[in-house]
């Protein structure tokens, strides 16, 4: 896989949208995140699978960070599982905290997806 290779596979699960994102997530592949996960935004909370994602560069946390006003205007949420460790530290690195909830796994994921937003 190139640097400038993303996929995104999205799955709609009731009410909520599961999407993983295998590759790598920068300046090439930022836009294509964006909309697809803004997307389903349209519809519905989306889990965010992250356990295939190689890389994260600035460009990428901007993704992230522009994910999360899309989510908020929606009024649902993004709720992020697998964060590798690569993320976990492209994250730290950015200064980013708190920005996303973080479940365990899928079954915590989609009762917090189920929750209602504030």
């Amino acid at each position: 896989m190139s640097l400038d290779d993303l996929v995104v596979s999205t799955e709609k699960i009731d009410t909520v949208y599961v999407t993983k994102l295998q590759g790598n997530l920068n300046n090439f592949t930022a836009e294509k995140c964006i909309k697809s996960v803004t997307n389903s935004l349209k519809h519905g909370s989306v889990i965010l699978d992250l356990e295939e994602l190689n890389m994260v560069t600035t460009q990428g946390i901007i993704a992230f960070k522009t994910l999360n006003e899309a989510a908020f205007l929606q009024k649902h949420k993004i709720i992020l599982i697998n964060l590798p460790l690569s993320v976990r530290q492209a994250f730290l690195m950015a200064g980013v905290r708190n920005l996303f909830p973080i479940a365990n796994n899928e079954e915590a994921a989609f009762k917090m997806a189920s929750r209602p937003s504030r």
